[in-house]
């Protein structure tokens, strides 16, 4: 995966391995200053240290609900120079929220944006799938939407120069360690780090402002991520995918339609009633073995309670027939 992904292995012009993090240090040393100094805020410069610092590792998840079973890279940043920064940024970001794209928080949030939701005549239910987002999303690009965003959130020129200086950093930090050699990525947001789902979702709400020109854009759009649910009529379906795919030269989309008038979604089986209005069921993966933490782990209380919690909140907020509610209560 290494070897065919966006990543070289950093060495010396000599071929011997680098070592960045002196460098990597260095750069946020003089990026904390500039940030202290523009927020008015001396104490951040020491906030934002990282002691001890190390270059992210590298770890992958299976996908094992893929057919073949793929790979979901993974940049551990525990300790990297730029940890906390990434995460005050997060942090700072809440007070200027996202409000023009069309993405949701949850399964729960769609589910109320869909009420009162009517298929038309020739429409099917379709996903569109962004294939692996984080390292499609061109870095230049994000921060100039981070950019653009911030100004029409009327955020003050110099949190807006501070914030900038951050994400850059961050994202030009992107390098990791795998069985003891060096490597950067080259191309893309690293999937590991606080900052980079905040910087795709900037990029992808832009992507949508863009498209949704264009007339074979869907009436209803709705984004979790890289998920996309969206009524497309089925004789179109194919000029819609070109249209979506044509937008930019990095990001491409897969499709899945229906299945008998069902489409799961995130962790909802969506229907269609004979009516063309929508019904909403819970989906688990055929790979799901319903098995969670048990009462007599050595886990925290509340790590414990999380998934029950999880469950009896969708149960209750997630609209089923008597049948389906019964089931899964």
């Amino acid at each position: 995966m290494i070897g065919s992904g966006p990543y070289e292995e950093v060495k010396f012009k000599n071929g011997k391995p680098k070592d960045p993090l002196n460098k990597m240090i260095e750069e946020v040393n003089h990026a904390r200053q500039k940030v202290a100094h523009l927020m008015g805020e001396e104490r951040l410069d020491r906030k934002l240290h990282v002691p001890n610092p190390a270059v992210a590792s590298l770890y992958c998840l299976p996908k094992i609900h893929k057919n073949p079973i793929g790979m979901r890279p993974i940049f551990s940043n525990i300790r990297t120079p730029t940890q906390k920064m990434a995460a005050w940024l997060v942090n700072e970001m809440k007070k200027y929220p996202v409000k023009h794209g069309k993405s949701v928080k949850n399964s729960v949030d769609l589910v109320k944006q869909l009420e009162g939701f009517k298929l038309g005549r020739g429409e099917i239910l379709v996903s569109f799938d962004v294939t692996a987002l984080f390292p499609s999303v061109p870095v230049n690009e994000a921060l100039q939407s981070l950019r653009r965003h911030l100004e029409r959130s009327r955020a003050p020129p110099n949190h807006i120069e501070a914030y900038l200086s951050v994400a850059q950093v961050c994202m030009n930090q992107n390098f990791f360690t795998f069985r003891d050699r060096v490597y950067r990525q080259t191309f893309g947001l690293s999937m590991g780090s606080k900052l980079s789902p905040l910087l795709a979702d900037l990029f992808m709400s832009d992507f949508e402002n863009e498209a949704q020109k264009k007339k074979l854009f869907p009436r209803i759009w709705w984004r979790y991520v890289d998920d996309i649910f969206a009524p497309v009529k089925e004789r179109y379906l194919d000029q819609t995918l070109s249209m979506l795919n044509s937008q930019h030269s990095t990001i491409n989309f897969t499709v899945e339609k229906e299945v008998d008038g069902r489409l799961p979604f995130l962790d909802l089986l969506i229907s269609r009633n004979e009516d063309n209005t929508l019904k909403f069921g819970i989906y688990r993966k055929p790979t799901s073995t319903d098995r969670y933490i048990t009462s007599d782990s050595n886990h925290f209380g509340a790590q414990k309670q999380a998934a029950f919690h999880s469950m009896a909140h969708r149960l209750f907020n997630v609209p089923m027939a008597k049948e389906e509610f019964e089931e899964e209560k």
